[in-house]
Order: structure tokens, then sequence, then C-alpha cells
């Protein structure tokens, strides 16, 4: 995941163009969720999918909140909705301009 963390802020202003690249590693890692969620459906006890599963889990959450903190939502259900409904403020995620 080090060679992930290419994005970053610098008083609020992301200092990385690397926004595609977070982009295509979550949904590489969505697919190997998914992908191993299928096989566990099945395979309930495997423990070793289990923790494929925990570590692909964690890297996927970490590597959305990283892309949410410098490009906004990545889902419409991940706004924050306190005051203003942001979701229409940026770009969405497969207009495919991450700035």
């Amino acid at each position: 995941m080090a060679q992930r963390r290419l994005v970053h802020q610098e008083g609020g202003v992301c200092v990385n163009r690397a926004g595609n690249e977070l982009l295509k590693f979550i949904t590489e890692v969505s697919f190997a969720l998914n992908d191993v969620t299928l096989y566990l459906d099945t395979h309930p006890d495997d423990c070793e999918a289990l923790k494929y599963y925990e570590k692909y889990k964690k890297q996927r959450h970490q590597a959305v909140c990283e892309y949410e903190k410098c490009y906004g939502p990545l889902l419409a259900y991940n706004v924050n909705s306190d005051n203003k409904w942001s979701w229409i403020c940026t770009p969405w995620p497969w207009e495919g301009e991450c700035r």
C-alpha cells in the first residue's frame, strides 16, 4: 500500500494528481473482494480466504478514505450532508476528472 499513498493534502489542497491511479487501485481491490465474497459463499470456513478478505477490505477502506479526502465522495452514500448536498460539487468519479 505504500506505493499507493500518492495522494495527500497540504492546506486542504491536493498536491498530487494521482487520483486516477488511486481510483484504478480501488477498482482492482473491489474486484478481488467481490471474487473472494463469492468463494466464501461456498467455503465459509476457509481461514485463508477470510484473511485474504480482511486484508483487501482494509486496503480498500484506506484507499477510499484517501480518495475522498482529496476528490470528494466516491459514492453518493458517503456524502457528508450536514449542511449541503456536496455530491454535485465535484466531478463524479466516472467522469475521469480527478484533479
